[in-house]
């Protein structure tokens, strides 16, 4: 099945090289950790990261499991380079999240870390976990939640970047009926929120990387042109040090496909 990249949210072809950079460095799973833990027996634990991107999350995983199978899937060529220099002993496949070359019950452990936004037909890509997975098998989807992140300097500056969002994301409870209906039988969803004040002059150093949000890239030039404009008339007005409040809430929704 080919996908039209052009109807994508982002082409990380063009990005990929820039894309992958230290601030997006990834600690050990600990929701996997977590999952073996309780499962023991699961001998070769058989792992999938659907839109792996530049492959950090796979890479900090694997000395921690060095049992396990690992593969990394990612919609994105340009992505895949970059984590084939990255990943030794992890499989790197192209493929859509809609439509995986892998048979039913392949998996015991699939994630999907910050790329759902991306998936136009979101029913269908989480039923394709819940084929992927075997038995007692787990999904688990990380991302922000911009509902509960309103204080975003992001936001605050670049508002088309929430009409983007708004768009994109699900609420929670929409998401978690979404994933019921796909076929879960248990789902569970937590919040982190985390306080993210930040001088003026460092955040005009990041937002002007264009690369560093899809919501930057994703929005229409005036829109990010007149964000950098805004950022600039605080910075003259307030000076460099000013600090800025900001916000970021991460969501984790953990999926349990049962036994049957």
């Amino acid at each position: 099945m080919k996908t039209d990249l052009s109807q994508q949210r982002v082409n990380y072809d063009t990005i990929a090289h820039l894309y992958d950079e230290p601030i997006r460095d990834h600690a050990v799973d600990e929701n996997l950790a977590q999952f073996l833990a309780a499962r023991p027996s699961y001998h070769p634990l058989l792992v999938l990261d659907m839109g792996c991107g530049t492959g950090k999350q796979l890479a900090a995983n694997r000395p921690h499991f060095p049992g396990a199978v690992m593969v990394g899937m990612d919609l994105f060529a340009g992505m895949l380079r970059q984590a084939q220099r990255r990943g030794q002993g992890v499989c790197w496949v192209q493929a859509d999240n809609i439509a995986a070359p892998f048979a039913g019950g392949s998996f015991h452990y699939i994630t999907n870390q910050f790329s759902y936004p991306h998936v136009q037909n979101k029913l269908r890509f989480f039923a394709e976990t819940v084929r992927l997975l075997k038995p007692d098998g787990r999904f688990v989807l990380t991302n922000i939640d911009p509902w509960s992140m309103p204080g975003w300097a992001i936001y605050r500056y670049f508002p088309a970047a929430w009409a983007l969002d708004e768009q994109d994301f699900l609420p929670v409870d929409r998401l978690v009926v979404m994933l019921e209906q796909a076929g879960y039988g248990r789902v569970t969803f937590s919040h982190r929120h985390l306080a993210a004040p930040t001088s003026l002059a460092d955040f005009q150093a990041y937002a002007s990387a264009r690369h560093r949000t899809s919501q930057f890239i994703a929005m229409a030039d005036a829109d990010y042109a007149a964000g950098l404009a805004a950022i600039e008339r605080d910075r003259q007005q307030w000076g460099d040090t000013a600090v800025i409040e900001s916000e970021v809430c991460l969501l984790t929704i953990i999926c349990e496909k049962g036994l049957y």
